[in-house]
């Protein structure tokens, strides 16, 4: 049975009593105040917020409380984020939560031609159920023409809006050819399936997972697809984590149980916070095992014990997709593919109103914690820089996944001895465009706010 969900509901799950041992009085000011939810505010990022010694001083308490608590974040928090359930507006918005599709918009060299590329779609999604797919071409958002000029004025507008319509194009010899006009209206999105293949080349039995987040159960699924691997005795495995912008810290721990097979006292994971919250290391066991889902010996049953695995990365993956890649290091031979990832090197948990009567309708999501693997190493906020450096939007069209054509499963399988005839980029140049520049890339938009979550 598949279950509905919020990819902007992202939860790990913590310890963190620490921070849990006494209550303050309510604000002293009318309920329903400004002044009152402010007072709310600012005393729980006093105590919880990774930067709460940068709070300023004087501050202005009858604000609006979003744009009072955006006000209060420190110039470095790119993710702390607030929203009030009871109000849909206040929520972050992108083309994946709105529609179910992310695209990336590219001009040539010469910014003659500018059009943009659709990289996903997720299934039984607007954009699915309009027929929409990876790799087709748009030359109109709400039947404008895209230029370099106007390029991020419409994205913005399909990103605010809860409908929208997409002119679908053909691109031959350098230019657009217009084939048809699609109409999108916001829905709700399903939990996407694990894609799994199994690549047969040059004598070795080569294992694909494409993991689109790391969201409740997703590892009790990739047990059957680890089953198959090792029935298989599958030569090498190559995960491909390029649009996964994360979900729990649990998932994470338990698809790298799945891989490595690391004993269930092994360190994971390390939460470091302010003078409050302290600093806590994590095993592996403890991780995987802590949303309930499965006890980690399930996962060591179905474990690969694999001592080398490639990753496939991109600017969307980020924050739990982020920690499999860092903190499988200290223990396997992690080869990474494709482009720098978002950086997200931290932690939050939601805090709201928990009184039987509330008074208090926002919830807040502040960054508390930095994270480290178990060689204390972390700070990847500007991204965690690939080994192989491959861009898909080099290779168009875009082909769909996973397909032997992809630039990053070639330039993986390349590697890892598949085939021989591919040159040391593992890619072939499709496009008739020589030169792209990227204009607008939706992936910010999207990942700002899917930070790493504590379930209090």
């Amino acid at each position: 049975m598949r279950r509905v969900y919020y990819i902007l509901n992202l939860i790990i799950f913590v310890f963190v009593a620490q921070f849990l041992g006494c209550k303050k009085d309510p604000p002293s000011y009318p309920v329903g105040s400004n002044a009152y939810v402010n007072s709310w505010i600012l005393d729980s990022l006093r105590r919880y917020y990774l930067w709460n010694e940068s709070l300023p001083k004087k501050i202005n308490m009858d604000q609006e409380p979003q744009k009072f608590f955006r006000s209060l974040l420190h110039e470095n928090d790119r993710f702390s984020y607030m929203v009030n359930p009871s109000d849909p507006s206040s929520f972050p918005k992108s083309n994946r939560s709105q529609f179910g599709f992310d695209y990336s918009t590219l001009s040539s060299a010469d910014g003659k031609l500018v059009f943009a590329v659709i990289k996903y779609v997720y299934n039984d999604s607007p954009a699915s159920r309009n027929g929409l797919k990876r790799g087709d071409y748009i030359s109109k958002i709400n039947g404008q023409q895209l230029t370099a000029s106007n390029a991020v004025v419409l994205q913005n507008e399909l990103l605010t809006g809860d409908k929208g319509q997409l002119t679908l194009a053909a691109l031959e010899n350098n230019s657009l050819k217009d084939i048809q006009t699609v109409d999108l209206s916001r829905g709700m999105l399903l939990e996407q399936p694990i894609l799994r293949e199994i690549f047969r080349l040059n004598a070795k039995t080569i294992g694909y997972l494409y993991i689109n987040d790391f969201s409740r159960g997703i590892v009790q699924s990739a047990m059957l697809d680890f089953t198959v691997f090792k029935n298989e005795h599958i030569d090498a495995l190559l995960v491909d984590l390029r649009y996964n912008p994360g979900g729990q810290v649990a998932e994470a721990a338990g698809i790298a149980g799945l891989i490595s097979g690391l004993p269930f006292h092994t360190a994971f994971i390390t939460y470091t916070g302010n003078k409050n919250g302290g600093r806590k290391t994590e095993s592996i066991g403890q991780s995987a095992s802590s949303d309930g889902t499965l006890q980690y010996n399930q996962i060591l049953e179905t474990s690969l014990k694999l001592k080398e695995v490639y990753l496939l990365t991109s600017a969307t993956t980020a924050s739990a997709a982020e920690i499999l890649v860092n903190n499988l290091k200290p223990y396997v031979n992690v080869i990474t593919i494709g482009e720098k990832t978002r950086g997200k090197d931290e932690a939050s948990f939601a805090i709201k109103d928990m009184q039987p009567t509330k008074t208090i309708s926002w919830e807040m999501h502040p960054i508390i914690y930095k994270l480290s693997n178990a060689f204390g190493a972390g700070d990847y906020a500007t991204g965690i820089v690939p080994q192989y450096h491959v861009n898909e939007l080099e290779a168009l069209p875009l082909k769909v996944l996973p397909s032997l054509d992809d630039p990053l499963i070639q330039h993986a399988i390349a590697l890892i001895g598949g085939s021989k005839s591919m040159d040391k980029r593992g890619a072939s140049k499709q496009s008739s465009v020589s030169l792209l520049r990227i204009l607008t890339d939706s992936k910010q938009e999207q990942t700002n706010h899917e930070i790493l979550q504590i379930n209090n």
